[in-house]
């Protein structure tokens, strides 16, 4: 009996301190054994640089927490990642995460491809909605309800390359205010096809479609008796688009991009960085990577005003959705990435890291962010432009019409055909597609 006894003792004094050791050290009074972590599988939208850092905050978000394990599976573009979900979906395997191009969202949302995040924003686990741009939660608001959290808005800012201005007798701290004074500089700059004022893209180029118009004093699309209807053929917005036309053609100061997709920005971005162009429309997404490697000191501004002192500037980027018909503990392991991502601290680091706008209140007026504004002002752009934002267009929100309208760019600045016959022509296309979608 004593054998037994000691043996007990003995056994009690083991369970004791593996039961300690397995708690980290603290005595918990029962052995327990940590969780497996839930995988959620991530498709993000972004590559290059942006998507290094993207990486990296996965990464960070892994090794931070024992409960969830993120898989950032890259996709390609938004077209891209689009297409892909839409298959996934089809096939019943969607990912736990997905980024996509913001006025994608709608389509989605309405075919019920979607969670609604309202649940999960109001639970124990929630966010302060207070805390977002408010503007940039509504558009994700589809019959009442949230369906995507924002996570890398931008837009296009003027970019100018201070040396050639110096160069070229322009003032290398004064950023062309309005079309004429762009229209002058892009002719100062311009040095025969070894030197360009200004460059043009043609792929995916929807926000020059959108500020030629509306600085131009037009409208892209407009409300009629509560239906959307294009507005782009009329008198403001032919003119806008002729004065664009006649910088490339007429003036022969401003160089067309052609390509696919983002093709084409990254042609401009790298000829604006070699010093072959001096002036250019792109994303803020994309000022980290253009002010580190060009080999001139980068002027950063707003979008030129147009002829009557209209600046407007559309917005771009994505949100963050969780794909229906996922299995509940993953969607909630899902949120938990989603509510971290667009957290303060990481959205910080985005916009710091990226040039991304920052999409919190409480970060943009963060102490870390502000002082890093007044060391880096070029980043602050995108804030203080922020003022000019236009709204989605009506029609934007359809999956087709963007196509529409990046071949009715085509037409005008590659086939060269008369600008007011190609948006009337594309103007009653998409008025035939806007009733398909009822």
């Amino acid at each position: 009996m004593k054998a037994f006894r000691k043996l007990g003792v003995l056994l009690t004094v083991f369970f004791v301190i593996s039961s300690f050791l397995v708690a980290g050290g603290k005595q918990e009074g029962k052995v327990t054994v940590p969780s497996k972590k839930t995988e959620v599988v991530f498709w993000s939208a972004l590559g290059g640089n942006n998507g290094k850092i993207l990486d990296e905050m996965v990464s960070r978000f892994n090794s931070e927490q024992s409960a969830v394990q993120v898989k950032n599976e890259f996709q390609g573009s938004y077209p891209d990642t689009e297409q892909k979900l839409m298959a996934s979906l089809a096939a019943g395997q969607p990912p736990e995460v997905c980024m996509l191009e913001i006025s994608r969202v709608p389509g989605f949302a309405y075919s019920n491809s979607l969670l609604p995040l309202d649940d999960f924003t109001k639970g124990e686990d929630g966010v302060d909605l207070k805390d977002f741009v408010p503007a940039l939660l509504e558009e994700s608001r589809i019959r009442g309800k949230l369906y995507s959290l924002p996570q890398s808005r931008s837009m296009p800012v003027f970019y100018y390359n201070k040396k050639l201005f110096k160069e070229a007798g322009l003032d290398p701290d004064k950023a062309p205010a309005n079309w004429n004074e762009l229209r002058e500089a892009a002719k100062k700059l311009t040095k025969g096809d070894a030197q360009i004022g200004f460059g043009i893209q043609i792929g995916n180029p929807w926000w020059y479609f959108q500020a030629a118009i509306e600085c131009g004093g037009g409208e892209v699309s407009k409300v009629v008796n509560g239906k959307v209807v294009p507005s782009f053929n009329e008198p403001e917005a032919v003119r806008a688009l002729q004065w664009w036309y006649d910088l490339v053609y007429k003036d022969k100061v401003a160089a067309v991009y052609v390509g696919q997709g983002l093709t084409s920005w990254e042609k401009l971005q790298a000829d604006f960085i070699s010093g072959k162009v001096g002036m250019m429309y792109i994303t803020t997404g994309w000022m980290g990577n253009i002010i580190k490697n060009s080999p001139f000191e980068v002027g950063v501004a707003m979008l030129a005003a147009g002829p009557t002192g209209i600046r407007r500037v559309p917005t771009g980027g994505n949100g963050l959705v969780l794909p229906a018909k996922t299995a509940p503990e993953k969607q909630k392991a899902a949120w938990k990435f989603l509510k971290w991502i667009t957290d303060v601290p990481q959205t910080v680091h985005w916009a710091k890291s990226t040039g991304y706008m920052p999409l919190r209140l409480s970060a943009a007026n963060s102490s870390d962010l502000q002082s890093y504004f007044q060391k880096n002002p070029s980043f602050k752009v995108a804030v203080e432009q922020m003022q000019f934002a236009s709204p989605f267009p009506g029609i934007k929100m359809h999956p087709k019409t963007e196509r529409t309208c990046d071949v009715l760019w085509e037409r005008i600045f590659i086939g060269k055909e008369p600008i007011q016959t190609v948006v009337d022509e594309t103007a009653k296309q998409i008025e035939t597609l806007m009733a398909e979608l009822k």
